[in-house]
């Protein structure tokens, strides 16, 4: 195993330039490797030592509110179907779709919370504790509860806090008496880089990023009170002791936390709509790897990327983090790599089926990530999201993502809505009550992609803005080829004349906004978001598109004089309703997509 693991990710780190990466394996409640790969500081040349070297988990950090869930649960003290606002001091989750949020429904991240990007943009020092930012930035429930999957940090940072209350502690002390004491996890921490001792920010491995074709230092993620749900720091040896921990049932050393049944609830799901596929399991993403069912959480910080996975059937889990965000690759191969080595299974490419698409037709269209914004500016920013689904036999189809690339997933054996691609990952089918196809659901179980319709797809938006583009283009060299050979010389000619230039430039505005806003996010940095969120472009894009609008009113209301005022030609009057009728759409994908109507955040 020790070989394995040395070769595979000594080639995945020098393949993809990694800084420093580290490794712990456990098995039949055994630390089994432990071993660090390259430097956790490329400056002084300090090597990653599995054993002492911190590395931030993420959303790993998630996996400990969890399960200080259930050991509240097992004291009675908590209740996972009992809504939440029944144990909350002072956040109250409002109400929607008439249902309450339940803990259940927040680890299986079912309560329909859209995404937030405010989360990112607290600052490490900043005084607000958990309570009142939950309160501050609580995101619109977009989806009744059960009805979809949607990751929401928000949503774990709530569960804290219910911990937080009834325990009438504060989570972090919670977290270090009930948790990592008694399991002596003592290099484990939830301070924030600037907040460290001495001694452990010492310890902890620098962040890094591709630069100039080398590495340049990557900034921390900051979260401020937010830490519950992705702010902590551990060593691999210490994630080890986790990793044992729940592998035996709740028990480590003959310290025993959680009763058997309690921890086997936590790994029982919610929900049985994809029993073949993944999904969560009270917290822990449950996603079928061939014939294994493995239990886990992946970490993504702006320096940090990490994947904890646990194998109950074969006593088996692995750790691995590495100090550069920029590839998922070695964290989501080895575990695989691992499994295939255990198991003897020798994976192989997928062969092109031969077959009518036409079987797969109902599936065919373009889906988009449910994790995103809705309510907000920033709900535009998840318009980048779009897969597509395009049948290629009776039985298969790829799904292709202008960022992600393509790939090809074959059903199931004896699974009518589920979809495996060559290295195990699965898509599940989603439909309605009525049987039509309505979302996918995603090979990490956390995520579903909605299908959309012309309407709600992000193209219409784009094409709109490119035709409106062209017309004010067209519209211009029209005035400047009439400049000089006399205008209309009625007043309502003259007046729809001068609304069309105002159109133009208003149309210009936006455009010119949208540059300064792609340039605002050309190099989007998670970490930077503490002091530039929201971006100048975004502002500058809100107001260019209410001016938009504002002008697609007076031209509709020009239309009239246009037409039946002025001694236009008829070409010139067909050309400004055109113009007029292609403004008018555009400011209503502004409103849909909003960023027009709705807060610049």
């Amino acid at each position: 195993m020790t070989t394995l693991i040395d070769g595979a990710l000594g080639s995945l780190q020098r393949e993809h330039d990694l800084a420093g990466i580290t490794v712990a394996v456990v098995l039949d409640d055994a630390l089994h490797v432990a071993r660090g790969y390259g430097q956790a500081d490329l400056a002084t040349a300090r090597p990653v030592d599995p054993a002492t070297t911190l590395f931030r988990i993420g959303s790993v950090s998630k996996t400990f509110i969890w399960t200080a869930v259930m050991l509240l649960v097992e004291r009675g003290s908590l209740d996972l179907d009992t809504d939440v606002n029944d144990y909350l001091h002072e956040v109250e989750v409002s109400e929607a779709f008439g249902e309450p949020v339940t803990l259940r429904q927040l680890m299986s991240h079912r309560a329909g919370f859209e995404d937030s990007l405010q989360l990112f943009t607290v600052a490490d020092d900043d005084p607000r504790p958990l309570a009142e930012l939950l309160i501050a930035h609580q995101p619109e429930r977009v989806y009744p509860p059960g009805a979809r999957t949607a990751y929401s940090n928000w949503g774990a940072g709530l569960a804290a806090q219910v911990v937080e209350d009834v325990a009438d502690q504060s989570y972090g002390d919670f977290l270090q008496q009930e948790l990592l004491t008694p399991l002596g996890m003592q290099d484990t921490t939830w301070q924030a880089p600037r907040n460290m001792e001495a001694t452990s920010r010492e310890r902890l491995a620098t962040g890094y990023r591709p630069r100039h074709g080398g590495l340049g230092l990557q900034d921390y993620l900051q979260l401020g009170a937010y830490w519950p749900a992705g702010g902590m720091a551990s060593t691999a040896t210490d994630m080890a002791r986790w990793m044992r921990f729940h592998l035996n049932g709740g028990e480590l050393d003959g310290i025993r936390l959680l009763a058997p049944g309690t921890h086997a609830q936590m790994w029982q799901r919610a929900h049985d709509d994809r029993p073949a596929a993944a999904d969560v399991a009270h917290g822990w993403q449950d996603v079928p790897y061939r014939s294994l069912r493995t239990l886990g959480h992946g970490g993504g910080t702006a320096a940090f990327l990490t994947n904890l996975v646990l194998v109950p059937e074969l006593n088996l889990g692995l750790f691995v983090s590495q100090n550069s965000a920029h590839t998922l690759v070695p964290i989501s191969q080895l575990p695989n790599l691992l499994m295939d080595r255990l198991t003897g299974i020798e994976p192989v490419p997928l062969l092109i089926d031969d077959g009518d698409p036409e079987a797969l037709a109902e599936l065919a269209g373009s889906y988009l990530n449910n994790r995103r914004v809705f309510s907000t500016f920033a709900a535009a920013l998840g318009a980048f999201n779009v897969t597509r689904l395009t049948p290629v036999s009776h039985n298969s189809f790829e799904l292709s993502h202008p960022m992600e690339g393509s790939d090809y997933y074959r059903r199931l054996d004896g699974a009518r809505d589920v979809f495996e691609n060559a290295r195990g990952g699965r898509v599940a089918v989603v439909r309605d009550a009525d049987g039509e196809v309505v979302a996918l659901a995603d090979a990490m179980g956390v995520h579903t992609l909605e299908r959309v319709g012309l309407w709600e797809h992000p193209n219409t938006l784009m094409t709109l803005v490119g035709l409106a583009s062209l017309l004010t283009l067209t519209t211009l060299l029209g005035a400047w080829r009439r400049i000089g050979r006399g205008g209309s010389n009625r007043p309502a000619g003259r007046i729809a004349g001068a609304i069309a230039i105002t159109a133009c430039a208003a149309q210009g505005l936006f455009i010119a906004a949208g540059v300064v806003l792609a340039m605002g996010f050309r190099d989007f940095d998670l970490s930077r978001l503490v002091d530039h969120y929201p971006d100048v472009g975004m502002v500058l894009l809100h107001y260019a598109g209410w001016l938009v609008a504002a002008v697609a009113l007076l031209m509709l209301v020009a239309l009239w004089p246009a037409w039946f005022g002025s001694n236009w030609r008829v070409w010139r009057r067909l050309h400004f309703s055109l113009f007029a009728l292609v403004l008018a759409l555009m400011s209503l994908q502004l409103w849909q997509w909003r960023i027009i109507g709705a807060a610049v955040i």
